[in-house]
């Protein structure tokens, strides 16, 4: 049986010196087999956003927000958008990427982060 990781990210695009850590976390552990997915919420599903995902860069050279994305998808990685992010900022499911798996709410973060054998949140 595999392990279980919940990663909650919140940061916005203040702070792209923090992309890189959740999603160096969620690759590596869907690596070793685990289940990992992230959910993003306030300002860090505006990351998520359409136009942002492909502007934002942890740094000078990086490789894009989107890129990032796309690549821990590859490890099985579920990326979730938190629903307090959309009626926050007035969106709608489809101003998030394509790669977004859903929009989730409060009381799914909390029953998953329950059952996850390991949470992390940045």
């Amino acid at each position: 049986m595999s392990n279980k990781i919940m990663i909650m990210v919140t940061f916005g695009e203040d702070y792209p010196d923090r992309l890189e850590t959740p999603i160096h976390l969620a690759t590596l552990s869907a690596a070793l087999d685990a289940e990992v997915q992230m959910v993003y919420t306030m300002s860090g599903g505006l990351l998520l956003k359409k136009g942002n995902a492909e502007r934002i860069t942890p740094g000078v050279g990086k490789k894009s927000f989107l890129e990032m994305i796309r690549e821990v998808k590859e490890f099985g990685v579920k990326v979730f958008v938190c629903s307090p992010t959309l009626e926050r900022y007035g969106l709608t499911r489809e101003d998030f990427i394509d790669e977004v798996d859903d929009v989730v709410g409060g009381m799914y973060a909390i029953t998953e982060a329950l059952e996850a054998d390991l949470n992390y949140c940045f």
